[in-house]
C-alpha cells in the first residue's frame, strides 16, 4: 500500500497547521501571563461577590 502525492500533501499540511495552532497557544498564553503581570491588569468583579475595582460609587443626596 503506497502513499500517493495527495496523501503526503495532507498530512504534511496538517501537521504544519496543528504546528502553528500549538505556536499561537504558546504565545497568547505568553502574553496573557505578561499582561497580567502589568500595573494596567485589571480584575473586574464578578457575581461571587469579590471585592469591587477602584472606589465605589457616590450616593447621591437628595
Amino acid at each position: 500500500m503506497g502513499l500517493s502525492f495527495i496523501n503526503v500533501l495532507v498530512l504534511a499540511l496538517f501537521v504544519v497547521g496543528g504546528g502553528l495552532v500549538a505556536l499561537m497557544v504558546t504565545i497568547t498564553q505568553r502574553s496573557y501571563k505578561k499582561d497580567e503581570q502589568s500595573e494596567f491588569w485589571v480584575v473586574y468583579p464578578t457575581a461571587k461577590g469579590e471585592r469591587r475595582v477602584g472606589p465605589a460609587p457616590a450616593a447621591e443626596e437628595d
